[in-house]
């Protein structure tokens, strides 16, 4: 049974470094300023058919369908005969002007380096983007925590069966719960 605790110990281990490297190097890049994500801006004008300034949201499709425009449609506005909206994923930002007099649509691409897709990978939460790849970030984030629990779960089993002096294990196992579960509520509180 130790041996195969071990394994999974190790297994979960080794999966969850990587995503805690990645987090800690961003944390640490966003906390102390360091050089940050370099960006590149590219504007474009597109011919657009004419009726989606009915409905913005057809519009978005049709952009992602048709210019390959990926990510998740956000901050959708209006105003007159001009609308607004952003499609937006890890790596880059799509600023979309769609002029209906015109039948023509401006748009404006952000691109990111490798920091600063990291660096909105650590941002990026949930499962439920119409983007695929932000849904499996958001899985293997699962999976990760998921890992880090069997770690500590299998980490503490180990303990209890290699050593004699139980007390000790009892003791540390428990300041650290009481000290992760503290962070966790003062961290939900802001």
């Amino acid at each position: 049974m130790y041996r195969w605790l071990r394994n999974i110990h190790l297994a979960s281990g080794l999966f969850s470094a990587i995503f805690l490297v990645v987090f800690a190097a961003t944390a640490a890049q966003m906390a102390y300023r360091l050089p940050g994500p370099n960006s590149s801006e590219t504007t474009t004008t597109i011919d657009v058919p004419a009726g989606f300034q009915v409905n913005p949201r057809a519009f978005a499709w049709w952009l992602m369908e048709q210019h390959d425009l990926r990510g998740d449609l956000t901050n959708v506005t209006s105003n007159g005969a001009v609308v607004g909206l952003t499609i937006v994923r890890t790596g880059a930002s799509h600023r979309v002007e769609y002029d209906s007099h015109r039948n023509s649509a401006r748009i404006t691409t952000t691109s990111r380096n490798t920091l600063g897709m990291l660096n909105r990978i650590h941002h990026a939460r949930g499962i439920a983007h119409e983007y695929w790849a932000i849904n499996a970030w958001g899985w293997l984030l699962l999976v990760s925590s998921i890992a880090l629990l069997l770690l500590a779960a299998t980490g503490v089993v180990m303990w209890f069966m290699r050593h004699e002096d139980r007390r000790l294990g009892a003791l540390v196992a428990s300041v650290g719960l009481v000290w992760g579960l503290t962070l966790l509520v003062l961290m939900r509180l802001h």
